[in-house]
């Protein structure tokens, strides 16, 4: 695709050719065909070989740590630099609204695109790094000690990740009264006014905070392990590991990339043909008004999605640890 866009070819989907880019903040709508060509085709070439290096089968692989290095560099590059804020209206729950998809252009889903690139690496880097570990003993008390690190911190990282959404949260339910919390009066009215629905608007989205709340919990609550008697058909059933994992990890998506652009514009940092509606408001960065409860609101999601990716390592390790503890157990018994 890179050699073909390179080429002249139809469908390059940053640059002038991304229109709606701009307002979610990607990071690319500078970066025309004449720069974009070459850099997609040198980043495809390079993802290929990490690519080939995961599919080995050599148990025992040299420079192992070099190519997981790769692997992670791959899904940050995706994730961090090419996906952005529109990775949220097409990734669950928004996602699931089926009009989300069918009113998206060629390059918001080529957003999409990315973002299944960006998850087949890591489930290519998890199932390479099984399959290539040391299988010694010190080694596998090497794993253990970094299984129950992970465990604690993804502890601490899971109330972070429950505290982070909450201001904007008060925030969208304080706009739908009315208050100016976190806002010039002026803006807070007109917002009202403008779109009288925002009435119903605001405390939805405030919803979708509350509800990470509470999910987010389910990593340290019984119920994030077996499902709970008032879900029928599943109640008491083990919740399959990868289900509270691909939900999260989607929200670590949506929400990294849509608080990375919500804070850009909270700093005063504006990309080639973005508005700039935070500036709108009339108060200068430094005002402390500024960085009042709205200021904090958007200050709070990019940490929001990185303690959430470490709040679901942790419960991975969790999950982990006592099943290789069984499987252990269960050999010394057959010995």
């Amino acid at each position: 695709m890179g050699v073909f866009w390179w080429a002249g070819g139809a469908g390059y989907p940053f640059g002038r050719n991304d229109v709606t880019g701009p307002d979610y903040s990607a990071l690319l709508t500078g970066m025309e065909r004449g720069t974009g060509g070459p850099v997609v085709v040198g980043f495809g070439a390079a993802a290929l070989v990490v690519a080939v290096r995961l599919d080995t089968r050599d148990q025992r692989p040299r420079r192992r740590g070099l190519v997981i290095s790769g692997g992670v560099g791959v899904v940050l590059t995706l994730v961090c630099v090419v996906l952005d804020g529109r990775m949220i209206m097409l990734l669950p729950p928004l996602g699931l609204v089926p009009i989300n998809w069918l009113r998206a252009d060629w390059p918001t889903l080529f957003q999409a695109v990315v973002a299944l690139g960006a998850t087949l690496f890591i489930l290519a880097g998890v199932a390479y790094a099984a399959r290539t570990r040391d299988r010694g003993s010190e080694a596998a008390r090497r794993r253990e000690r970094v299984s129950s690190g992970w465990i604690r911190v993804g502890r601490v990282a899971t109330f972070v990740a429950m505290l982070c959404p909450l201001p904007y949260a008060v925030i969208r339910l304080a706009w739908s009264r009315g208050w100016a919390l976190g806002a010039p009066e002026p803006f807070v009215a007109s917002l009202l006014r403008n779109q009288p629905e925002n009435v119903y608007i605001e405390p939805i989205l405030a919803s979708f905070a509350l509800g990470g709340v509470v999910l987010t919990s389910g990593l340290l609550r019984p119920w994030g392990r077996v499902f709970p008697r008032w879900i029928p058909v599943l109640r008491g059933l083990t919740v399959p590991m990868w289900f509270p994992l691909l939900l999260g990890g989607c929200a670590v998506v949506g929400i990294f990339g849509f608080g990375r652009g919500q804070l850009l514009g909270q700093l005063g940092v504006h990309l080639p043909g973005q508005l700039d509606t935070f500036q709108l408001w009339g108060q200068s960065i430094s005002d402390p008004a500024y960085w009042g409860a709205g200021g904090l609101g958007w200050f709070f999601f990019p940490l929001w999605s990185i303690s959430l990716a470490v709040a679901l390592t942790g419960y991975y390790f969790g999950r982990v640890a006592p099943a290789a503890a069984e499987d252990r157990a269960a050999r010394r018994r057959r010995w």
